[in-house]
């Protein structure tokens, strides 16, 4: 490629292998022809042999992984040798066509090898070609050779700054000072010279290149493409950090394939992350060179509603990294997530996604809501309230809040994650109804949601606050209340499952450090432990409250304590001597059981017998959780613990046998959904017994086939009814 040399042609045979690059008889063209004529020959070769060597197949060769270095594919050791074959050649001076034609012993004026302007020539000519696995490999070689350059020149802008303050301190009249700033400023002027050498050639290959690359058909060339202008903007912002090359990455938002948008989303992510590790660093760290806010500034006013709009994509990568993009916005304080006109509409976006069934995406989601609630409460919690200065109990150390300050947080951040889950009601409505379940999953799927958010919201991690929350003044009623077991409830189950509970414990350490299974072990224990201790008292009075509430609240709380008292320690009732507090508990959850509806009584009834039917499961949706909750409580623990559960359980079915015991058809509508629901509630011990198995299964089954006459028998009418009325018609 370099210099011309005379070639024979291949073998018909396929004896000799390699590629004439140049003729004799074509010494006289020209050079851009030439270089044309290789990159058609060698796509042509790669075309022709490409059906047995799988380079025409949807996966491209550089995919693969290499035997000596498993953990990176091909492409990365690509493009690792061009970085370190540039880097090594600018270390020796032979990078630049000057050095190397003076390494030769040749001039400046042509004649020497400019190994930069051939490779460059080489992956324009390649990118053209039909063959787009050819175009791929060509634009990998170009982007990394290209990426190569920005290095030396990032290397080359930092040795003309230190050779900048050099020569600022060799000041004074002594001839060492002089032969000093004239050596410096030499050096300076070759640095300058080597600087806009590469800035010519950078230049061209961009505008050869990534321009033309970047409308490629290929969706993967697109993605990158514009994933590699993403690493010049942060490997050299003070060159790359401007509007002339971030609005390609931008535009891309746009692209119809997800890799594209995929690739311009996290792309401008790091760009964000970037600044945003510049503004929070520490003193003494130069961060001049990202100091280019006003292009930031002009792309977050441009382009922050599509960055919002984004979170909604449909593909589940791009959802995921519109998030985690948005975070680093707020983390750079380009966004303003407390404000509803810039941020309104993602609330709504945040309660759909934090019920999505994905897990990546409720993460995701769970970490911005966290950012959310911590926007809104710190306008809140900057200005104390008047006229409780120097009145409040508990005061911390200096710099430290006090102990209501503490609970006052935690109450506010439970009820702004409770407001942004209430956005999301309707479709949680939906999807419950779709389910065909009732208060208990719809409760469960919120305490999913919150699950996502409690790791990374700090206010919510002390038991003993949290168990203050339950009682404090400042919960508003039972809305307030209800968000804030929930959310004690969502602590507990997610400090103590063990992938979870390591998940957090990583998010807390350094990048690469491990944690051992003792570790999460431990701490899923001393969670239980402490979540008990200061739950004990707290349980009995949420519990005793519950009697005398009505409604949709009232079924919501049974259904959270009731899973609430599943997590307790019960060794630590019998080791602390609150045996009585339990037994209390129990027989609350026995009294609840009783009842055939927690809703006041109404006597309006609809005109369809379905939607009846309907209501009249809501209406006595606490009856499962309560069973389920007994069920387990009576299956582990010490004997003091289980044995109070034992005695509600079999008072429970005692009582249901005698309910039915008539026959579920001698009953009202309303009774008979009642006890068919407790039927259902407490089918795993009904189970066990095989007499009553079988006695339940013959009420059942008479109920069944009573249900089938009336149904037939009202058919029977509406058809005779329809038949009258049609024969009257014809009259």
């Amino acid at each position: 490629l370099c210099e011309p040399k005379s070639v024979s042609s291949r073998d018909d045979e396929g004896d000799d292998e390699d590629l004439n690059l140049l003729d004799e008889n074509e010494e006289d063209k020209d050079e851009g022809e030439v270089y044309a004529e290789f990159a058609r020959s060698l796509s042509e070769r790669f075309g022709e042999e490409g059906s047995s060597a799988g380079l025409s197949d949807s996966k491209s060769m550089l995919y693969a992984k290499t035997v000596t270095a498993k953990k990176r594919s091909l492409e990365a050791n690509f493009v690792h040798f061009w970085n370190q074959l540039v880097v090594l050649l600018h270390g020796k001076e032979t990078l630049y066509a000057r050095g190397s034609a003076a390494a030769a012993g040749e001039s400046a004026d042509g004649s020497g090898v400019d190994f930069l302007s051939c490779m460059a020539r080489v992956c324009v000519e390649l990118s053209k070609s039909e063959v787009r696995q050819v175009r791929y490999a060509s634009c990998v070689c170009g982007y990394a050779l290209l990426g190569s350059l920005v290095h030396a020149h990032q290397i080359l802008d930092d040795s003309s700054t230190v050779l900048t303050r050099q020569l600022r301190a060799a000041q004074g009249n002594t001839s060492a000072k002089k032969d000093r700033r004239r050596d410096l400023n030499r050096r300076m002027q070759e640095c300058h010279d080597r600087s806009n050498e590469l800035d010519e050639h950078m230049k061209d290959l961009f505008q050869e290149l990534v321009i033309v690359r970047f409308r490629d058909v290929s969706p993967q060339i697109r993605a990158l493409t514009v994933r590699w202008v993403g690493v010049w903007v942060t490997q050299h912002p003070k060159r790359f950090l401007s509007d002339a090359y971030l609005k390609y990455v931008a535009w891309s938002l746009n692209d119809k394939d997800a890799q594209g948008r995929l690739a311009a989303v996290q792309a401008l992510g790091r760009v964000y992350q970037k600044h945003a590790a510049s503004a929070a660093s520490e003193e003494g760290e130069d961060v001049s060179e990202f100091s280019n806010i006003s292009a930031l500034d002009l792309l977050t006013q441009r382009f922050s509603s599509r960055f919002l709009e984004l979170v909604k994509d449909v593909n589940e990568h791009v959802c995921v990294g519109a998030m985690d993009l948005v975070l680093s916005l707020a983390d750079a304080s380009l966004l303003d997530l407390a404000d509803t006109d810039q941020c309104g509409a993602l609330r709504q976006d945040l309660a759909m996604l934090l019920l999505d069934g994905n897990v990546k995406i409720r993460k995701a989601a769970g970490r911005l809501a966290a950012r959310v609630v911590e926007s809104s409460l710190e306008g809140a919690l900057a200005q104390p309230a008047a006229g409780k200065r120097g009145k409040t109990k508990g005061k911390g150390k200096a710099g430290e809040p006090s102990s209501e300050e503490k609970v006052s947080a935690c109450v506010m951040a439970c009820k702004a994650l409770g407001s942004i889950l209430e956005e999301g009601s309707a479709k949680l409505s939906k999807a419950v109804k779709r389910q065909n379940a009732g208060a208990q999953s719809e409760e469960e799927l919120r305490v999913r949601a919150v699950m996502a958010v409690v790791p990374c919201l700090g206010q919510l991690h002390d038991w003993d606050v949290l168990a203050k929350a339950c009682r404090s003044k400042d919960l508003g009623g039972d809305s307030g209340l209800l968000c804030v077991v929930r959310v004690a409830l969502a602590c507990v189950q997610c400090f103590s499952d063990p992938k979870p509970a390591k998940e957090f414990l990583l998010s807390r350490k350094e990048k690469g450090r491990k944690v051992m299974a003792s570790a999460v072990k431990d701490f899923c224990d001393r969670s239980v432990q402490g979540y008990t201790m200061a739950f004990t008292a707290v349980l009995k009075g949420l519990f005793n409250q519950c009697k005398s509430k009505k409604g949709h609240m009232a079924v919501s709380l049974v259904c959270l304590l009731c899973k609430c008292a599943t997590h307790v320690q019960q060794e630590l009732y019998v080791a602390t001597g609150r045996v009585a507090d339990y037994e209390t508990m129990v027989s609350v959850m026995q009294e609840l059981w009783g009842r055939d509806s927690l809703y006041p009584a109404s006597s309006r009834r609809s005109s369809s017998s379905t939607k009846d039917e309907e209501d009249d499961l809501n209406r006595c949706g606490h009856l499962a959780p309560i069973a389920a909750c007994l069920a387990e409580l009576e299956s582990a623990g010490p004997g003091a613990t289980r044995e109070p559960a034992q005695r509600a359980l079999v008072d429970m079915i005692a009582s249901l046998k005698e309910s039915i015991s008539p026959g579920l058809g001698s009953l009202e509508q309303g009774k008979a959904a009642v006890a068919m629901a407790r039927i259902s509630a407490l089918r795993p011990k009904l189970l066990e017994d095989p007499a009553q198995r079988e006695s339940v299964l013959e009420l059942l089954q008479d109920f069944l086939a009573a249900s089938r006459a009336e149904e037939m028998e009202e058919e029977e009418e509406e058809g005779g009814d329809a038949m009258e009325e049609s024969g009257a018609e014809d009259e």
